[in-house]
């Protein structure tokens, strides 16, 4: 068994930053918000607040799901800006609990992965690993990339530049996300992008959503939440390079 079964794997992960960055820079049924003067702001000023709140944080949780290119991605994950994660990843390929800590990645994959990436010899693959985490070996890039906050917001953030909104057509509303009040940025364009910044500081991104082409909701959440994200021992480990 080769590593272009988990490259290929990992770049089609990699495309779940993408339910991100594709996202248009714009923003359930509309409800009372408490932060009326706020409510009040311009689409520009909201934004920007939601950028600076965002581009603070040091942790944070990112689930939700969608498509990419018709195929069904989600992702629950939790993810730091010292490149630290723990989380699950499914793809039309399977699921992946992906782990990273201090520059060393290992994943833990279901049967659907390794029928995918090792044909007929999935059940080998499946007896030799067992419940243990495999190594991530020279993929490493690949597994820290989706794991950095810093890395991962890069694409997401710039859609929250006030600058990107002109020339689109925003509409502005109050709403409440899991009961919580939030501003909701709705772009009518063809791109059916939607954006919920918390109405009350810090003014966090919730959940951005998109109806288009590549439908997709993601949620935000856990900020800055303490994390406790530890590697595997040794004995729960086996080293992927050297499975054949």
């Amino acid at each position: 068994m080769t590593l272009n079964g988990l490259r290929r794997q990992l770049t089609v992960t990699l495309s779940l930053a993408a339910l991100l960055g594709g996202l248009t820079a714009c923003g359930g049924t509309a409800s009372s918000g408490k932060d009326k003067s706020y409510a009040d702001e311009s689409p520009k000023k909201i934004l920007a607040d939601a950028k600076a709140s965002m581009s603070s944080l040091k942790s944070v949780h990112i689930s939700g799901s969608g498509l990419d290119d018709g195929n069904e991605m989600n992702i629950d994950m939790t993810v730091s800006t010292t490149g630290d994660c723990t989380g699950t990843i499914g793809t039309p390929d399977g699921e992946m609990t992906l782990l990273v800590v201090g520059g060393k990645g290992w994943f833990k994959a279901d049967r659907a992965f390794w029928e995918a990436n090792a044909g007929g010899d999935a059940d080998a693959v499946l007896a030799m690993v067992g419940k243990k985490w495999v190594a991530g070996g020279d993929d490493i890039g690949d597994l820290a990339e989706l794991c950095d906050w810093d890395e991962l917001s890069d694409e997401f953030l710039e859609l929250l530049v006030p600058s990107t909104i002109e020339g689109l057509t925003i509409k502005k509303s109050k709403d409440q996300v899991d009961g919580q009040p939030v501003i909701k940025l709705e772009d009518r364009s063809s791109e059916q992008g939607t954006i919920y910044v918390q109405a009350e500081e810090p003014h966090y991104v919730v959940k951005v959503s998109n109806t288009g082409k590549d439908a997709a909701d993601v949620i935000f959440s856990g900020f800055d939440e303490p994390t406790e994200i530890v590697a595997p021992k040794p004995r729960q480990q086996i080293d992927f390079e050297n499975m054949g």
